[in-house]
C-alpha cells in the first residue's frame, strides 16, 4: 500500500486493507468515529455488500478491482457537497486518462464512463457528522480494472465495461490507485481553496452527456427530458428542454433516450 501513496502529500497516508468486508465505507465511517486522521484509506479486495447511490449493489468481485473509500474532513466553509462526486470524477478520468491513455468520460452526476457510455468506475459521497460534531466526506469510489468481458454478469454486458475491456491489457491495480489518488488529493485541494470554479473549466472536455437529449428519473418518479447542456456553478445538470428553456437539477438518475422532436435553436 505504501508504493500506492506514495505520490501524495497527505491522502492514504493511513489506511486499512481488508481481504472481504460488508463496504469501504461502513468501515470508514466507523474508522472516522474512532479517530481516523483526515485522508485516511480503506480498501477491500472483496464487498459483499458494495453499494452505489439511491442504495443500489455494486458488483464487487475480488482481486479484479479497485474498492475504496477516503475519509475527508470538510473545512468550515466550502461548495456544496454534491460537488464532491462530479470532484471525484473528474480526478478519477483525468488520472486514467494521462496515466494509461484511456478514453474516458464524466457522466453526470457520478460516473465514469468509455466513449459508449458504458460504466467503468462508481462514485458515492456521504456526508456525515463524527462523534465530536465535525463535518466529514466519505468519497466511495469503485473502479472495474481487470474484469474481462466473460466476467461481467450477463445483466451488466451492455451498461459496464473495465479498463482490461477499454485497453486491450491487464493493469497493475496498486499503479491506477496510485495514480487516482494523487489527482484526487490535488482536486481537493483545488475544491477546497478555489470552490467549483476549476472543476466548471476542467469538466466540458470530460462532460459526456453535453449535447445528448436524455430523460432526467428521479426517485419519486418524477421524469423530465430535453437536452442536457453542461453544468451550473453549483455543479447543477442543466437540462434545456424542447421549447428552449432550462431547468437546473441537482441530483438524479440520468438515462438517456431519444427525442423525435427537433430542439428550438
Amino acid at each position: 500500500m505504501e508504493l500506492a501513496t506514495q505520490r501524495t502529500k497527505w491522502l492514504g497516508k493511513a489506511w486499512k486493507f481488508f481481504e472481504v468486508t460488508t463496504s469501504t465505507q461502513d468501515e470508514a465511517k466507523k474508522w472516522v468515529q474512532e479517530g481516523a486522521p483526515h485522508g485516511a484509506l480503506v480498501i477491500a479486495e472483496e464487498q459483499t455488500q458494495g453499494r452505489g447511490r439511491l442504495g443500489r449493489s455494486w458488483f464487487s468481485p475480488p482481486r479484479k478491482n479497485l474498492y475504496f473509500t477516503v475519509a475527508l474532513q470538510l473545512p468550515s466553509s466550502s461548495p456544496p457537497l454534491n460537488t464532491l462526486s462530479l470532484l471525484a470524477g473528474v480526478a478519477v478520468a483525468e488520472a486514467l486518462r494521462s496515466h494509461f491513455n484511456a478514453q474516458v468520460f464524466v457522466k453526470w452526476a457520478n460516473d465514469v464512463v468509455n466513449s459508449d457510455g458504458r460504466k467503468l468506475a462508481g462514485i458515492l459521497v456521504e456526508g456525515f457528522k463524527d462523534h465530536l460534531g465535525k463535518d466529514w466526506a466519505l468519497i466511495g469510489i469503485g473502479i472495474n480494472v481487470n474484469l474481462t468481458e466473460d466476467e461481467l454478469p450477463e445483466e451488466l454486458g451492455e451498461i459496464a465495461t473495465s479498463l482490461q475491456i477499454l485497453l486491450g491489457r491487464q493493469l497493475n491495480r496498486f499503479q491506477v490507485l496510485s495514480a487516482i489518488l494523487a489527482s484526487l488529493e490535488a482536486w481537493w485541494e483545488d475544491w477546497t481553496g478555489q470552490g467549483i470554479e476549476p472543476l466548471r473549466k476542467a469538466f466540458p472536455q470530460l462532460d459526456w452527456l453535453k449535447g445528448k437529449q436524455i430523460r432526467l428519473i428521479f426517485p419519486s418518479g418524477e421524469k423530465f427530458e430535453g437536452m442536457a447542456n453542461g453544468i451550473t456553478e453549483k455543479g447543477e445538470l442543466k437540462l434545456t428542454l424542447r421549447d428552449g428553456s432550462e431547468l437546473y437539477f441537482a441530483a438524479g438518475e440520468v438515462t438517456l433516450r431519444s427525442l423525435e422532436m427537433p430542439f428550438k435553436t
